[in-house]
């Protein structure tokens, strides 16, 4: 077995990108002209890794608040938003293929409608209504048909035109 069998995912994904990340150096180096050192390699590799970790966060962000569990184009054109010439390049690759932001969505819940009230709880209701109004009719009461304790009444003492406000 070799020494990258042992490794977990993530130091199997970043080693890889490790050395990706050298071989692109190198043929840069070579194109350019320019000497590379390795820890600026190194340091290369860290940073794409970190920016990669960051990308595949949002991306799976921007899929979840959409409802989704699998990340489409329409994420990683978001994703892309602030780059000008990389959108543009994104949507010249997208016009061959649809677009699937228009899926599934979360299907919405019927609200539960309550049975309507039989006929008798109906007459029931209406007659307990017109009770009420009778009463208040047979005794002449102006506003609230209930008496409280604090509202003001006349004392048997005083004068009729006289009122009291009972605490």
């Amino acid at each position: 077995m070799t020494l990258f069998e042992y490794l977990s995912t993530s130091e199997k994904v970043r080693s890889a990108l490790h050395r990706d990340v050298v071989a692109i150096c190198t043929e840069a180096s070579h194109c350019l002209g320019l000497e590379i050192t390795r820890p600026a390699t190194a340091i290369i590799a860290e940073l794409v890794f970190r920016k990669i970790s960051a990308y595949g966060l949002d991306l799976e962000a921007f899929a979840k608040h959409a409802k989704r569990s699998v990340i489409n184009q329409d994420d990683v054109k978001l994703l892309a938003r602030r780059n000008s010439s990389l959108r543009d390049r994104l949507n010249g690759i997208c016009k061959n293929t649809p677009s699937v932001s228009k899926d599934k969505r979360r299907k919405t819940t019927v609200p539960v409608v309550k049975p309507e009230s039989t006929r008798k709880e109906v007459d029931d209701e209406n007659q307990s209504k017109k009770q009420k109004v009778n009463m208040d009719d047979e005794f002449n009461l102006p506003g609230p048909s209930k008496i409280s304790d604090n509202m003001i009444t006349d004392d048997p003492d005083a004068d009729d035109d006289d009122l009291i406000l009972m605490d």
